[in-house]
């Protein structure tokens, strides 16, 4: 009897020197910092670049440094890019010029976001209306789906800054 007790508590301890010993194969299939890495190399690959002036000349060089700087740090620090990023970009493009995938099947386009007479045209408020309410609430095509159900008030808000950062 104590000899079969003796082996079920070397069973035991066995078990549990097993389990214990796969902490570094869980340590070794961790997914943690890859997906990181992708999270920022996403948000390194969405940040717009400038590739031509409008006249069709090469930029110079700063220029270009300071722009992707200033979208890479943008878009890891501001929900309302990344909201932008997730429910926008397909119909308004990663730059806001209505060229997303889905733009090409759309009637009526996407509003074209960096045109400067239409930003100079409409006011935040509006803008967070047509976002929240969708465009069939203020007259707009219905195509613009609300958003208010899935994005808050500040992320709404953060949206509008960046949809305007996007004037040209």
């Amino acid at each position: 009897m104590k000899l079969r007790q003796r082996l079920v508590e070397l069973a035991a301890v066995l078990g549990i020197l097993t389990l214990t010993g796969c902490n570094a194969c869980t340590e070794q299939h961790n997914p943690r910092p890859d997906q990181e890495r992708f999270q920022q190399e996403q948000d390194l690959g969405n940040a717009p670049k400038k590739t031509l002036n409008d006249d069709g000349s090469l930029p110079k060089v700063e220029e270009v440094k300071e722009e992707s700087a200033g979208a890479a740090v943008a878009s890891q620090d501001n929900a309302g890019v990344k909201k932008y990023q997730q429910f926008c970009v397909a119909c308004h493009g990663a730059n806001g010029a209505a060229d997303g995938p889905a733009a090409m099947a759309m009637n009526p386009k996407p509003r074209n976001l960096t045109d400067p007479a239409w930003q100079d045209s409409v006011d935040d408020a509006r803008i967070a209306k047509v976002i929240k309410e969708g465009g069939a609430a203020v007259g707009l095509s219905a195509t613009m789906a609300p958003w208010g159900a899935v994005v808050s008030d500040e992320e709404i808000e953060q949206m509008v800054a960046y949809i305007r950062s996007m004037k040209k």
